[in-house]
């Protein structure tokens, strides 16, 4: 039996909305900026204009785009008016899909989410929540030499989330959940340019700062670490 997982087939109204959400969280349009027409982009798409025209709603309703009768659409200035459909446009585009702008976003959101996270798991953390990181921590290395980027990514992706669980804010790890998809991408990039061995011990000063209650010593730690990461990424 074959259980290869296969891509689901689009329609070619989520085709055209992803084109286009892809082409505007990118930055190939800005904020401003006028959109083909419907006619246009039906011919351009093989797709019909009523297609176009139904997607350019749902693109409003997501905050991406401004329709404006008789003159045309426009790309949104979504950062300003943008709403949870916004959101969540953006954390399912995979990260090296993302306008610098939207990535920097991103990562304050998280700076922001695990922030907090990690000065009310400093405040509470018990014996066992130290146990439980560092057994998290020693399975990465352990298995860091026989791993895959995705998958190691997805470890370390899941030992932050771990803090958000663990600070009792059970709101943060919903909010830490939807960033999934765009995060996985963001810590290949980071393994890449830093190397496991680095990130790992990234992993257990946090623990160290944790043990001793410091949640100011943490979130500096990790906000040091985003902005020297933003760095890199733009060389």
């Amino acid at each position: 039996m074959d259980l290869t997982k296969k891509a689901p087939v689009l329609t070619n109204k989520e085709y055209f909305v992803r084109k286009l959400t892809k082409g505007i969280l990118s930055g190939e349009w800005n904020p401003g900026d006028r959109l083909p027409s419907e006619r246009e982009l039906a011919a351009e798409m093989g797709i019909g204009k009523t297609v176009v025209h139904s997607g350019f709603e749902q693109l409003a309703a997501m905050g991406l785009v401004e329709i404006k009768p008789k003159s045309g659409v426009f790309v949104a200035d979504y950062m300003k008016t943008g709403n949870i459909e916004t959101l969540n446009a953006i954390v399912h585009l995979n990260g090296n899909e993302l306008s610098w702008e939207v990535t920097v976003a991103i990562l304050d959101l998280r700076l922001a989410i695990e922030g907090m996270a990690f000065r009310a798991l400093c405040l509470c953390r018990s014996a066992e929540d130290l146990v439980h990181l560092r057994a998290m921590t020693a399975a990465i290395r352990d298995c860091a030499h026989r791993s895959g980027e995705k998958e190691l990514a997805e470890r370390f992706f899941l030992w932050h989330r771990q803090i958000c669980i663990l600070s009792g804010r059970s709101i943060l790890t919903l909010f830490m959940n939807t960033t999934h998809d765009v995060s996985i991408a963001f810590w290949v990039n980071y393994l890449r340019i830093y190397g496991t061995s680095f990130a790992i011990d990234r992993l257990e000063r946090f623990i160290e700062r944790i043990e001793v209650r410091d949640g100011e010593g943490a979130c500096n730690l990790l906000a040091t670490g985003i902005t020297d990461y933003l760095a890199r990424l733009k060389e």
